[in-house]
């Protein structure tokens, strides 16, 4: 039977940081009688709070634990810290616990495993959902970014998902971009692995139901590092993001509105086949911005404060990441919820193709919208 499960302790922190408190009123919605029941009741109790108290980011030392899978953290003897499952599935931290515990059973000497990290304090930038780019940079980022800028005398390193590029070279950048040396970078996959110091970042976000103010100061230091790359870029032009090369979650007849788009003076982009700094560079100068909601709209975190932002989300998609953004950065944003159209195409059951209103396409793709007004 496995070890009973822990909760992180309360006198390990390393460094304590207030979160402001922040307004947060609900977002504009077209069509939100569209919204399926499961999805809205997944919403509407973080849409209705309108005002997020202070509270406290904090970092936290653990010694000698194992990490597994996507930053599931073990003691020792392989209990499990509760506090660090992020969306993991009950079977997937049975699975995890299961192979750290055959690894303290077994004293297995391989690479990563009974082999115990001892080359100074590893900060955990690993959380469930390691493969996407929204995730890693609005909530993984960010906790290097915490303790590299306040904790620079630490000299941690920082564990990262092996993932495939090209996240992979996303990922190695923006460290780069922040300061940190790719010899502090270890990248690990699922398998168990001991460390002997650990670095535990704990209030920065909770996907879906909170995001610290303090995520922004990550995306403003990246911004920093591209100013002049963005002052070689032209300014003012309405941005539409794409999901040409996702194959899923697309509108119906896209490559029609895209000849629109361009029409209209907007912009179509794919930020995936674009450096990084590009990206940032380009979101930073947006006069407008809107896309299917997906990865490659989380760099609205780059726009100016007041940009209109429209996001087309699925019927039936749950999410407050996109708003929770918006909200921080001052975004003036807009949801439309388009209906579904043909199969799934992906992983979920919303990943369709989207069927956009005529009378909506024209407010995005007309004279209005192009001007950088909100439709």
């Amino acid at each position: 039977m496995p070890p009973t499960p822990l909760c992180l302790p309360t006198d390990a922190d390393l460094l304590v940081l207030p979160s402001p408190a922040f307004d947060a009123p609900p977002p504009r919605i077209r069509h939100r009688d569209r919204i399926t029941e499961d999805a809205l009741r997944a919403m509407e109790g973080t849409w209705s709070m309108g005002r997020f108290a202070e509270r406290r980011v904090s970092v936290l030392r653990l010694r000698d634990v194992w990490v597994a899978w996507e930053g599931l953290v073990f003691d020792r003897d392989g209990a499990l810290y509760r506090d660090t499952v992020t969306q993991h599935s009950p079977a997937e931290v049975a699975e995890a616990q299961d192979a750290v515990l055959a690894a303290v059973a077994g004293g297995k000497q391989t690479a990563g495993q009974g082999t115990t990290d001892r080359d100074g304090p590893v900060v955990l930038c690993k959380k469930r959902g390691v493969g996407n780019y929204g995730h890693w940079m609005m909530e993984m980022l960010p906790r290097a970014h915490l303790v590299h800028s306040h904790r620079p005398d630490l000299e941690a390193r920082f564990l990262v998902a092996d993932a495939a590029d090209p996240l992979r070279a996303v990922m190695a950048e923006s460290l780069t971009l922040l300061g940190i040396d790719p010899s502090r970078i270890v990248a690990a996959d699922g398998a168990p692995r001991r460390v002997a110091e650990l670095l535990v970042v704990r209030g920065l976000s909770e996907h879906g139901v909170y995001m610290s103010p303090l995520v922004m100061d990550c995306a403003d230091a990246l911004s920093r590092k591209v100013e002049a790359r963005a002052a070689m870029m032209p300014t003012a032009r309405t941005l539409f993001v794409t999901r040409q090369a996702a194959g899923f979650r697309r509108l119906v007849d896209e490559d029609t509105l895209l000849m629109r788009a361009q029409e209209a003076g907007i912009v179509p982009v794919e930020p995936a086949q674009l450096p990084l700094p590009d990206q940032v560079a380009l979101f930073k100068g947006a006069s407008g911005i809107a896309g299917v909601m997906g990865a490659a709209l989380t760099n609205i975190a780059f726009a100016a404060p007041g940009t209109p932002v429209t996001a087309l989300a699925p019927a039936g998609m749950p999410d407050t990441f996109f708003w929770f953004i918006a909200t921080l950065r001052g975004l003036d944003y807009t949801e439309i919820r388009c209906a579904p159209a043909g199969p799934v195409r992906g992983n979920m059951p919303w990943d369709t193709d989207l069927a956009l209103d005529p009378e909506d396409a024209a407010g995005l793709f007309g004279a209005t919208f192009a001007t950088g007004q909100t439709p």
